[in-house]
Formats: C-alpha cells, sequence, structure tokens
C-alpha cells in the first residue's frame, strides 16, 4: 500500500471510530466506549507505523480530548495538560 492510499484508508477508518466514539459518549456505556478507544488507539499506532505522523497527532488529540467526557484511560495517550495549566 503506498502512503496515499495508506492515508486514504485509515483517515476513513478514523472518522468513523470518532463518530462511533461520539455516539457512544451519549449512552454512557463503558464496554462500548473502551472499544470505540481501542479502535481509536490502533488506529493511532498504524498510522505512526506508516510514517504518517500528522495524521497519528490528530487520532492522539481527539483521543485526549475524549478524556473529558469518560473515565477510561490508555495507558500510551495520558491526559493531556491544558496550555492555561501549564
Amino acid at each position: 500500500m503506498n502512503k496515499s492510499a495508506a492515508f486514504q484508508h485509515l483517515v476513513k477508518h478514523y472518522r468513523n471510530h470518532k463518530k462511533t466514539m461520539a455516539l457512544e459518549l451519549t449512552t454512557g456505556k463503558q464496554l462500548n466506549i473502551a472499544t470505540a478507544l481501542g479502535a481509536l488507539d490502533c488506529l493511532y499506532w498504524q498510522a505512526l507505523g506508516n510514517g504518517l505522523t500528522n495524521l497519528a497527532k490528530g487520532i492522539g488529540r481527539t483521543i485526549s480530548y475524549s478524556y473529558q467526557y469518560h473515565p477510561i484511560r490508555l495507558a500510551s495517550h495520558p491526559q493531556q495538560r491544558s496550555k492555561e495549566a501549564a
């Protein structure tokens, strides 16, 4: 898969799982939130593995941003401090 094809493939799944995460946050079901979070984490590492650093950063920001809406945390994506708190 060339870089452009890999990017298109991953960004399609990223958008889908980002919407899924938003939907699951409205239901409050912890298992479904964890599943969506795990899918985003998987896409993060796939993007890094394909050299798509900017896409990986965007996925990482989405994961960190979601932390304000649920108690589930990933060890590989610690909650980032806001600029105001720094």
